[in-house]
């Protein structure tokens, strides 16, 4: 049997850390989601050969294939997509490498659970699309499934505004190769949209429902990405405690530890340092006197200077960050990127190689955009930021609104 991971995806909701990287390549604690992938298709016997459709940045995964999976046990086959196909034609594109049924995996799926599972549900019906189904909180975010008491889907729905049930598509699937020959060559198709609903309405599809002992999070935006650190960082205390250093960390004893915390290998880590819970340190990362780190994710090679404040943000690899800083609310940096002494980011997205010098342009306010211009700003800031932080932004806004592109995508650039 073969297993197709689709990896050809853009990844713009994960911007800018996608910037520099394709989004199966995105790391949890240190190692790309494909990875996971790849070690868990390992497992299954039946399984000979993984196709991995790419386009975006795939010299990227094939350098990534070439160096650190050289003993990978099972072939690995690139079929590279001409252009943007989206996942129907995606599929269509692996066409002439796949026989009667095979394994579809979405790349940004990051989850532990046995796709044996999902195979042997679809052996014992007689559709031609099995679907792994999961539970959600938002299920208007993805593709809403409903089932009838056979587990097969009678309705299925794309992003629908009042989701009838939160149960939605996990991006694994069963698929016969049938499916592939009303599927036009060359053109962009999106299997969800597209192609589910038609095998729906003719009966051919069946859900299997992962079971709750299993994690899956659609690696999608960073806070997704958060959440899969939560997630990792919970199963690992549960056998390995509360915290994990790895060999060549140097940690002094004066550092405050709350975790779940992840310390990678080659870390150094200053005086008077406080990391608290869900925080994840990427390897030879160098952490200066007395910073503050609390949910926070650096991917690593980072440089956090002393009395510096990370918090519910995102460093890209090799981000130097000055001292005197203070990222919240979510702030993702980009990879290479430098952040002067003694600034605030709250919530804004850096572009990679960028120096930020000063406040120059965009400062995340939560609030209307329209507000956001030349005379109706607020007198005082609804985030709190000091007063003369604030000042300084509205007398920027006021030289040279932002865009509306900037306000809509948060980018200080």
């Amino acid at each position: 049997m073969k297993a197709v991971i689709l990896a050809g995806g853009f990844g713009t909701r994960l911007r800018p850390l996608s910037s520099t990287r394709p989004k199966p390549m995105i790391p949890v604690l240190g190692k790309p989601n494909l990875q996971y992938l790849l070690e868990s298709l390992e497992k299954i016997q039946e399984i000979d050969e993984i196709i991995l459709s790419v386009h975006y940045m795939r010299g990227e995964i094939r350098e990534f294939i070439d160096e650190k999976m050289a003993d990978y046990p099972k072939t690995i086959r690139f079929v590279n997509d001409p252009m943007p196909l989206e996942t129907g034609g995606a599929l269509k594109n692996v066409e002439d490498y796949v026989d009667g049924d095979f394994l579809v995996i979405y790349g940004d799926v990051f989850t532990n659970f046995d796709f044996r599972e999902l195979i042997k549900a679809h052996k014992e019906n007689d559709g031609l699309i099995t679907v792994a189904v999961t539970k959600v909180y938002d299920p208007e975010k993805y593709g809403v499934v409903e089932l009838d008491d056979g587990n097969q889907v009678t309705h299925f729905e794309e992003k629908p505004h009042r989701p009838r049930t939160n149960l939605v598509d996990a991006g694994i699937y069963m698929v016969n190769k049938k499916v592939l020959e009303e599927i036009p060559k060359n053109k962009e198709v999106y299997f969800e949209r597209e192609v589910l609903p038609k095998y729906v309405a003719r009966g051919l599809v069946y859900a299997h429902k992962i079971p709750r002992e299993y994690h899956w999070i659609d690696l999608g935006t960073p806070d997704d990405l958060f959440y899969a650190h939560q997630v990792a960082m919970d199963e690992i205390a549960k056998e390995n405690g509360y915290f994990v250093i790895k060999e060549g960390a140097e940690v002094p004893e004066d550092v405050e530890i709350q975790g779940p915390v992840y310390i990678d290998e080659g870390v150094k880590i200053g005086h008077g340092v406080k990391i608290k819970a869900y925080t994840y340190i990427g390897p030879n990362t160098v952490v200066e006197d007395r910073a503050y780190f609390k949910r926070a994710i650096l991917i690593g090679n980072d440089i956090v200077r002393e009395r510096s404040e990370i918090k519910d943000s995102i460093l890209g690899e090799g981000v130097v960050v000055g001292k005197n800083v203070i990222l919240k609310e979510t702030a993702v940096v980009g990879d290479y990127a430098k952040i002067y002494d003694n600034l605030v980011i709250y919530g804004a997205k850096v572009l990679p190689w960028k120096k930020v010098e000063e406040y120059e342009a965009y400062i995340k306010i939560k609030l209307d955009p329209t507000k956001v211009r030349p005379g109706v700003t607020p007198d005082r800031c609804p985030l709190g930021l000091p007063e003369c932080i604030y000042t300084k932004f509205k007398a920027i806004a006021g030289e040279k609104p932002p865009c509306d592109e900037c306000i809509e995508n948060q980018w200080l650039f």
